[in-house]
């Protein structure tokens, strides 16, 4: 019988899968920052979000671009599951996970195809005005709600929105069944890699969860810092501050008991033997 993970297993696995990130970029002097809920994490609690589980990394088109190359022609400790890996991938990131682990994910098609893992999310540019690049960003929000859908088993109530949204991702996951998603993904992408991220004004990472509040200027995602993360050091946006409350607001302010909640839908347990022989 396979052994559950725990939660604090959990975390220490994706922390040395971002320690064997890290160690990478600095390496090969590719760009990165802590992202989303974990570069929260790292400024309001020096780690993790007591109730969260995840960690999330940005990277600049360029870079995530170079990172993807090195890693599927290098030797690394782990493996990745993108567009470039795998065409029935249609997402706009991409996931490293942990070879000796697997999950169970009740909702997710791919959360059964891979382990324990972190998100990586390139950050493409957009436009050289703010008004441009919000026309740019919102260009393909259809298609990628409907891409979002495609990667869906069934249809289930979301944790993040409200129920009034409800009887549209239920009309995009009726939608989703009828469309290529892989199709689907190259068009969208090809919109946003065909502009070059180092000559506009204004980027954001299109598939991230906040759409267009991060819709940030360009600078933002290419000057670094070092934040504690779990008694560890990575790369941050010089500027998190203007980032994440353009996301969260008064990001530093405790959200309400019932909002303090995990929103992930898979179990993660240790491959046997055998398995991680294969």
């Amino acid at each position: 019988m396979q052994k559950e993970i725990s939660i604090e297993e959990l975390k220490n696995i994706e922390l040395d899968l971002l320690n064997q990130f890290h160690n990478i970029c600095e390496e090969q002097g590719f760009r990165y920052s802590l992202g989303g809920g974990t570069l929260l994490g790292a400024v309001r609690h020096k780690g993790f979000i007591p109730w969260d589980d995840d960690i999330d990394v940005m990277m600049p088109r360029p870079d995530y671009d170079e990172f993807i190359k090195y890693s599927l022609s290098h030797d690394v400790p782990f493996k990745i599951l993108s567009w470039e890996t795998d065409k029935s991938y249609a997402d706009m990131s991409a996931k490293l996970y942990n070879l000796n682990t697997v999950l169970e994910d009740e909702n997710i098609i791919e959360g059964n195809k891979i382990g324990v893992n972190i998100d990586i999310f390139p950050i493409d540019g957009l436009a050289n005005t703010y008004k441009k690049a919000v026309k740019k960003f919102k260009s393909t929000s259809f298609k990628r709600n409907l891409l979002i859908a495609t990667h869906w088993k069934h249809y289930f109530r979301s944790k993040t929105h409200a129920w009034y949204y409800e009887p549209f991702r239920f009309a995009f996951f009726v939608l989703s069944r009828c469309v290529n998603k892989s199709k689907l993904f190259d068009k969208i992408q090809k919109k946003y890699t065909k502009i070059d991220f180092n000559k506009v004004n204004f980027a954001a990472a299109i598939g991230g969860a906040y759409r267009e509040k991060e819709i940030l200027p360009q600078d933002v995602f290419t000057e670094f810092i070092e934040l504690p993360f779990e008694d560890c050091n990575f790369k941050a946006i010089k500027q998190y501050d203007k980032y994440l409350s353009a996301i969260y607001g008064d990001y530093m302010k405790l959200p309400p008991k019932d909002k303090q909640i995990s929103h992930h839908s898979f179990k993660a347990f240790y491959k046997g033997r055998e398995e991680i022989n294969d």
